[in-house]
């Protein structure tokens, strides 16, 4: 197999400050949002007992660069309650994303998650596909190699007990190669995450369950590639939790770009958000940045003032009140390169949303480097606002 490594253009890197608020919806059901930044909208969900918070530097670079960001709590995680007995399904905790989304109007949009978060992503872009604009896979949990491992360990205590090892030793890969300031800053983030789950106990147990029940995903990831949605799996290379063999799985029965990550284990970006802001500069530069361009001129976007927030939202959305108000930096800095191989990129044509338009793979386009800035990303990879 191919292998090529991305090139990187280094660039002042911009934090935007982000809110943090407790929405309610229509059913009365609360769910805890991150948001910040103006742009093109960026959904972002957490991995399993984390929240949208624990996120918060690598959510406050990536709105630095032109990117609306709303991250989301999952059920029975930070500040969203755990649903109820009769909500006990992945699909359940897929279907309170939609209606968060809905509520905040959020008709399209970049959707990045990691681990369990990348596998409720997988879910909602093939259920929902019309949606997602992009769908960006960081460490997913997903993949028929981690479909095998987690039905395997129900049946099997030994095999129970080396995921355990496996998680506890993984835990501790990425942040070990940080400076000692930096590990204890991570480590009280961690902290401070987990013990937000306090008010909701049985959330991380009932996650996993319905993590382990939610069966084999091949069907969704075939159904991402039968609607064409952009796909881009970007995975750890010493990956214990989620082996990069369910990797290649997911890029090669999605058609999506597969990235390794040299040396990463499971939580890479979240150890070193500077890396995952660079891997998204870098994204932009290639496929992304081509499935912007082609959405800005499909949604008519490009050279519009306000074009990603009148395509994008609903004319009520509250996001528009960060649209409409003044950005704020909470600090500027140069940013940390990541290496990044591309081991596979998608081959199949995507079918054009507009009659008579010609028809090209998303991923051949000449790559255009991409500067990010507090006004947005540059028009090569993005139209700004």
């Amino acid at each position: 197999m191919s292998q090529t490594s991305v090139a990187h253009q280094p660039a002042t890197a911009t934090r935007v400050r982000l809110s943090h608020h407790v929405m309610t919806l229509d059913d009365g059901h609360k769910v805890g949002v991150t948001m910040g930044g103006q742009g093109v909208p960026l959904v972002f969900l957490h991995g399993l007992a984390l929240s949208g918070r624990a996120y918060v530097r690598l959510l406050s670079r990536l709105a630095g660069m032109g990117f609306l960001v709303v991250a989301l709590d999952a059920a029975g995680h930070g500040f969203t309650p755990n649903l109820p007995r009769n909500g006990a399904e992945l699909t359940h905790r897929v279907d309170l994303t939609l209606r968060a989304l809905e509520a905040l109007g959020v008709r399209k949009a970049v959707f990045m998650g990691h681990s369990m978060g990348g596998r409720m992503i997988i879910q909602l872009a093939a259920v929902a596909p019309e949606r997602v604009l992009a769908a960006v896979l960081l460490d997913a949990a997903a993949g028929t190699p981690f479909d095998d491992s987690i039905r395997t360990p129900v049946r099997s205590p030994r095999r129970a007990a080396q995921a355990l090892l496996n998680a506890a030793y993984d835990a501790p890969g990425d942040p070990r190669r940080l400076p000692a300031p930096e590990r204890k800053r991570y480590m009280r983030q961690m902290i401070a995450a987990l013990a937000c789950n306090v008010r909701t106990p049985l959330g991380f147990p009932a996650a996993l369950r319905a993590i382990i029940a939610s069966g084999d995903y091949t069907p969704m990831l075939e159904a991402m590639r039968e609607h064409g949605v952009p796909t881009i799996v970007v995975h750890g290379e010493n990956d214990l939790v989620v082996p990069f063999e369910s990797a290649h799985d997911m890029a090669d029965r999605a058609d999506g770009t597969l990235y390794r990550v040299p040396d990463a284990y499971h939580s890479w970006m979240l150890a070193n958000p500077r890396h995952g802001a660079d891997m998204m500069r870098q994204l932009l530069e290639a496929e992304l940045g081509d499935v912007l361009r082609d959405a800005a001129r499909e949604q008519g976007a490009r050279g519009v003032a306000h074009g990603w927030r009148d395509a994008l939202l609903t004319v009520d959305s509250p996001l528009l009140s960060l649209e409409d108000g003044p950005l704020e930096a909470v600090g500027i800095e140069e940013p940390e390169a990541v290496e990044m191989d591309r081991l596979r990129s998608a081959t199949r044509t995507r079918p054009s949303r507009r009659r008579g338009a010609r028809h090209r793979r998303w991923f051949s386009r000449r790559r255009k480097p991409a500067s990010a800035s507090m006004g947005g990303i540059a028009d090569s990879a993005l139209p700004a606002d």
